[in-house]
């Protein structure tokens, strides 16, 4: 599909339809949203969620067992033993220490053996959706069409859509006749309110004295094999989101060997890509254009490869920033159909997402924090890699391929696609399932929430149907 938004790659990078989904792909970080994520501010467009964060609390825990991860807790004191005391910033009033738990899995491999197992799964692969039947309210069956044009229809007393934060929206609007007449779309908010979280390398933590800044970098918990990992990031105190009224974000860290200025070349940034689609960290194919950028550059290449295998981990004045930040959920950004159709004959998508100016103030605003906190502090201060100008900003801002909104969540269906329990509203066996329906999504990666909602639904649909 097409995408109209700054800094952001093509449609056909960012998803991966496969057994597992997008986890052939992940990097494996999870965060649990902050409890002001689920309440409703009224200095952005977040318009809380149906439940606070005890509702998820639980189903939190359990996702951890299901992305393989280590114990539930996210006190940056529970990890001193692995990520040393955080020395930066360790007591201060506007930022804070906060854990990342991470586990680079493929859900499709961890699975299959458990899926094949299963008495009551039937799998079935490479059996792409067309649309869903709805009758009077209620989902009667899901019409498939295989790449060899083989076509049948599956039908079943409850179904749930969790194809992700663009195709759950695309789905249910191939869904009718037209798009206005989609399941959910009774108000047309089927596909709007879609975000993402951007992503900004923003510049340097330059410090006085050197350090190797451990508590930032990604250790595993364990010594044995396949142990899951944590790290630090700095994020905001709760009290100075809601005195400046901000919205959430997170920085973190490069390795050393990135502090370099040829890791900020396009050229740069092209090939490492390119290399992630090799590894297999990254959707594959269509790596063409990367390889073609990058060679505009060999010089830059080869530097940039000879700092990453000659430079280790170890102390250094000068370390390049990483930051994370919330969005708005807009009403204005969206997924709609085009004109265009895929090889089996749907429609396909066209996405919307422009950063407002108030996303682009909050960076600002919460980098300009950071760097009067490290001022004050005494260790050092930040240099920006660009001008501290709005056009600026929203230059170096790129996507971080988490999808969400197109099928948000609200009790009322003026206001969302799905109710509390993830039904579509004006259905009465039609679930979403996803970061589609996320009122608003924090600054953390959305894939532990994502599991959380996953498995509560589980509960909601076992209680449905055992009545």
């Amino acid at each position: 599909g097409d995408v109209i938004a700054a800094q952001y790659p093509a449609l056909r990078d960012t998803r991966l339809s496969a057994l597992g989904g997008s986890t052939n792909v992940w990097a494996g970080w999870c965060r649990p949203l902050e409890p002001l994520d689920f309440e409703v501010r009224d200095w952005c467009s977040a318009g809380g969620w149906p439940f606070g964060f005890d509702e998820l609390r639980a189903y939190y825990a359990r996702a951890h067992h299901v992305c393989g991860l280590a114990a539930f807790d996210y006190n940056p004191a529970h990890w001193a033993g692995v990520l040393g005391e955080p020395r930066l910033l360790a007591r201060n009033t506007t930022f804070t220490n906060q854990i990342f738990h991470a586990q680079i899995q493929n859900f499709g491999h961890r699975y299959s053996d458990q899926l094949a197992r299963s008495k009551n799964i039937d799998l079935v692969l490479h059996a792409p959706i067309m649309n869903l039947r709805v009758e009077h309210g209620a989902c009667k069956a899901v019409r498939v069409r295989t790449l060899q044009r083989h076509e049948f229809t599956i039908s079943a007393a409850y179904f749930v859509l969790a194809a992700g934060g663009i195709e759950n929206a695309r789905l249910l609007l191939l869904s009718a006749e037209s798009p206005e007449a989609a399941p959910g779309n009774a108000h047309g908010l089927v596909g709007r309110y879609f975000t993402d979280h951007p992503f900004v390398d923003p510049g340097f933590l330059v410090l006085r004295e050197r350090d190797s800044l451990d508590f930032y970098r990604l250790r595993p918990v364990a010594s044995r094999p396949g142990a899951s990992s944590v790290r630090g990031v700095l994020s905001l105190h709760r009290e100075v989101i809601e005195h400046e009224r901000l919205m959430q974000a997170a920085f973190f860290f490069h390795p050393r060997y990135e502090s370099h200025p040829a890791f900020a070349s396009p050229e740069v940034k092209a090939f490492l890509r390119l290399w992630n689609k090799f590894k297999n960290r990254a959707v594959p194919g269509a790596g063409w254009p990367y390889l073609g950028r990058a060679a505009r550059a060999p010089h830059q290449v080869l530097l940039a490869l000879a700092r990453k295998l000659a430079v280790g981990d170890g102390l250094a004045h000068r370390w390049l920033m990483r930051a994370m930040f919330e969005t708005e959920f807009r009403f204005e950004n969206r997924v709609t159909l085009s004109d265009e159709y895929d090889q089996l004959g749907r429609r396909r998508v066209r996405v919307e997402w422009q950063l407002a100016q108030s996303d682009i103030d909050n960076m600002r605003r919460v980098t300009r924090l950071l760097d009067q906190a490290i001022r004050e502090s005494g260790v050092g201060h930040l240099e920006l890699a660009f001008a501290d100008e709005p056009s600026a900003w929203r230059q170096a801002t790129e996507g971080g391929l988490h999808h969400m909104g197109t099928t948000r969540m609200h009790r009322k269906p003026e206001h969302g696609v799905v109710d509390e329990s993830s039904r579509v509203h004006g259905t009465s066996n039609l679930f979403v399932a996803g970061s589609s329906v996320f009122p608003s999504g924090g600054y953390a990666n959305p894939t532990l929430t994502i599991v959380a909602l996953a498995l509560r639904l589980g509960d909601h649909l076992k209680r449905v149907v055992s009545r």
